[in-house]
């Protein structure tokens, strides 16, 4: 039998909480947004930076993003903590430790969502509202012009494929059941964070995967051009793979949004291993 994991305080579980619902509202917002753009009723803009943007054009936007803001700072921590101080009690040996950078690992996406936002409340962002990566092409543009600024690329790169590789651990393993307490669910329940989990992760892995391909490509060919963020790889799925995937990956997404706001519910702090 497994033991307890290490007690949290209240404000450290809110935290959670509050990070998965802000992750959730991305997300699920993204995959409309994609699904819109397939059946051509919208004209690009399902990425994280371009949501935000979007967010800071109708009333109340700015609070909105302040909340979400709040919320991916919040989740970071979490993630951060959970690493550190290891409430889950996986250990320090090498598959609890290996457990524990993975989890560290997966703050990226959440920094994904967390700068874009910081840039929209401060001013200071240059992204499009149709998606495409200006401002991420020329900031990798200017690295690469830097000594030493391909191998920063190409850091980025493996640690955006690493975190597509946890997604897709985090299904074949069902980790994801370790964060949620599933006990007293009925089965139909049951089911649907299960189909959520397991699409929603599927998609994530995918678009980052796309994403850490590319940027690996631009650090090889010190050509910035090849960096794409989540709209760009939704249309190289769409363009050079199928529209029927394109849809899969999209509703997948929807499905990641709505598993975050279930996990933001049933978050459950006091397991073991």
């Amino acid at each position: 039998m497994s033991k307890a994991g290490k007690r949290t305080t209240p404000f450290i579980e809110q935290m959670a909480r509050a990070g998965c619902i802000a992750t959730g509202i991305v997300y699920a917002t993204i995959g409309i947004i994609a699904l819109l753009s397939l059946l051509q009723l919208k004209h690009g803009g399902a990425d994280e930076s371009s949501i935000l943007k979007f967010f800071e054009g109708v009333p109340g936007g700015k609070i909105v993003i302040g909340i979400i803001l709040l919320g991916m700072v919040a989740y970071i921590l979490w993630r951060f903590y959970e690493a550190i101080e290891d409430p889950y009690q996986y250990g320090r040996k090498f598959k609890g430790m290996a457990a524990r950078i993975i989890t560290a690992f997966s703050a990226v996406s959440d920094a994904m969502i967390a700068w874009p936002a910081i840039e929209v409340l401060t001013g200071a962002s240059t992204a499009m509202k149709d998606g495409e990566p200006v401002a991420q092409r020329q900031m990798y543009g200017e690295l690469l012009q830097t000594a030493g600024g391909k191998w920063v690329v190409m850091l980025i790169g493996i640690i955006t494929s690493i975190t597509a590789i946890v997604q897709f651990v985090y299904v074949f393993k069902e980790a994801y059941e370790e964060r949620i307490d599933m006990k007293q669910m009925k089965p139909v329940k049951k089911n649907i964070i299960h189909t959520t989990g397991y699409a929603g992760h599927f998609a994530r892995g995918i678009i980052l995967g796309i994403m850490g391909f590319f940027t690996l490509k631009a650090a090889f060919t010190l050509n910035a051009h090849y960096v794409v963020n989540t709209d760009k790889a939704f249309d190289f799925i769409g363009d050079e793979i199928s529209h029927l995937l394109f849809a899969a990956v999209a509703f997948g997404t929807i499905c990641y949004g709505l598993f975050m706001f279930a996990m933001g519910y049933y978050y459950d702090f006091k397991k073991g291993k």
